[in-house]
């Protein structure tokens, strides 16, 4: 019985709002008392529970992304399909993020701790290569839909010291520090890759900025300090330089850490060349 009101409480609780209202017959219970339940138990319903919903919407955003990304890499979902559904990853990923301090700050970190534009690969940024051929893939240029098949070279590699290749600075002898180069979220990570894998990145973390309308992919990491869910502030670190992928692990790679960044526009995620960042930020 709820309030006066005869009947199983599961079939009545779904009209709980209509004894809110102060004129209620009194048969139906809507006394003082009744209403000042009624309305504690209004607002702990699941019907207005928002903070539990946004907190269980803010975890399927990353679940989707994570789901999503791995399917795109692996091959298992069909480009067109993969293409209809961008949109909706990303516009979950927007409003999650929305809650955290994002600031459009116009100087970046560079993303090596101790290093500087000196170590970018190439000359003057020409690394930056997303419309080639590239190492063993078959596929001329870049597409994210491609996968861990993917062709062209959408990044810059930066190098360290590392000549004996153990992942350890070789004026130091520590562990190399990544950080982000803009405030991030973090909407991805992968831990556990194995030498004999074919995955390309090795252990990698993808950040997300909704400001710039940019994710960022830090690949061929040792190990990785953050997971899924974190805001990150411009500069805090995700993890170490490492040799782990498929060519970054053989001898004849030298250590580096492969950063792209993906603009989304228009329902695609294209390479954008950050390099005037790299070359304006140093230590």
């Amino acid at each position: 019985m709820l309030l006066g009101i005869k009947g199983p409480e599961w079939l009545l609780q779904p009209f709980t709002p209509l004894f809110l209202c102060p004129f209620a017959p009194r048969s139906w219970g809507a006394n003082r008392a009744g209403f000042f339940l009624l309305s504690a138990a209004l607002i702990c319903s699941p019907f207005v529970g928002t903070n539990s919903a946004a907190r269980a919407s803010s975890q399927d955003a990353l679940i989707d992304w994570q789901s999503f990304e791995r399917q795109v890499r692996d091959g298992r979902i069909e480009k067109d399909v993969a293409r209809w559904k961008l949109p909706e990853i990303m516009a979950h990923l927007k409003n999650y993020a929305a809650v955290y301090p994002f600031l459009n700050n116009s100087k970046w970190t560079f993303p090596v701790r101790g290093y500087d534009n000196r170590s970018v690969g190439g000359q003057n940024g020409d690394g930056f290569q997303p419309d080639i051929y590239y190492g063993r893939s078959a596929i001329e240029g870049y597409d994210f839909f491609d996968g861990n098949k993917h062709g062209g070279h959408p990044a810059h590699d930066i190098f360290v010291r590392d000549r004996n290749q153990d992942g350890l600075d070789d004026t130091t002898g520590k562990p190399i520090e990544i950080v982000t180069m803009t405030a991030s979220l973090v909407i991805g990570v992968v831990t556990d890759w194995k030498p004999g894998s074919v995955l390309r990145g090795g252990n990698v973390a993808w950040l997300y900025n909704p400001v710039l309308g940019m994710i960022f992919y830090y690949a061929h990491l040792n190990t990785i300090c953050v997971k899924p869910g974190e805001f990150l502030k411009q500069g805090a670190p995700i993890g170490t330089v490492g040799r782990t992928g498929a060519a970054a692990n053989e001898k004849r790679s030298p250590t580096h850490l492969h950063l792209m960044v993906l603009k989304y526009d228009s329902g695609s995620l294209t390479p954008y060349d950050f390099y005037k960042y790299l070359a304006d930020n140093r230590y």
